[in-house]
């Protein structure tokens, strides 16, 4: 039964980041409440305590992503909400999952959209310049406009739904 909560989870936040370009905040909360009362009804206070550190270790790794730029918000809690559903184990499993898929899904963006090169002299020039300026600075602040800032994005609630299908659906 979690299973299938969590795809449920994943599958609209998805469909909502497709639609609107948003993971909804009260989906996520009614969510996270799901996956506490699950854990505490299934192990007691060892199961909070390991459903919390399952959704600590997302939110930890992904959020300097955050802070860049590099992931949004939304995409960062729908990955610490997960973790209330899943082991410490398969949360670091499809957290490395969602990046494989997502790897996968902007190279064929970029083949697509025949901007490979643009991208990855814009993203070299940006690691040399964090690197030269010793400061983080957001990935998107170069000014470009809204269409061209759409080009390199994709939906990352994508991913990381595929990367769970694939980990607790069996595949893996």
């Amino acid at each position: 039964m979690c299973i299938i909560i969590l795809f449920l989870v994943l599958t609209v936040a998805a469909i909502t980041d497709l639609l609107f370009d948003k993971i909804y905040n009260e989906w996520l909360l009614g969510a996270m409440a799901a996956g506490l009362c699950y854990a505490v009804w299934k192990d007691g206070a060892a199961g909070l305590l390991r459903a919390l550190v399952s959704m600590t270790i997302p939110f930890a790794l992904l959020y300097p992503l955050f802070i860049i730029g590099g992931l949004g918000a939304g995409d960062v809690k729908l990955l610490s909400v997960a973790g209330c559903f899943l082991t410490i184990k398969e949360s670091i499993w499809c957290l490395g999952l969602s990046f494989l898929l997502g790897a996968a899904i902007s190279l064929l963006k970029m083949a697509v959209e025949r901007n490979f090169l643009e991208r990855m002299k814009y993203f070299l020039s940006y690691v040399v310049d964090v690197f030269n300026s010793g400061e983080w600075k957001l990935y998107e602040e170069d000014g470009r406009d809204r269409k061209k800032r759409k080009e390199g994005k994709i939906h990352f609630s994508v991913p990381v739904l595929l990367g769970m299908v694939i980990y607790k659906g069996g595949i893996y």
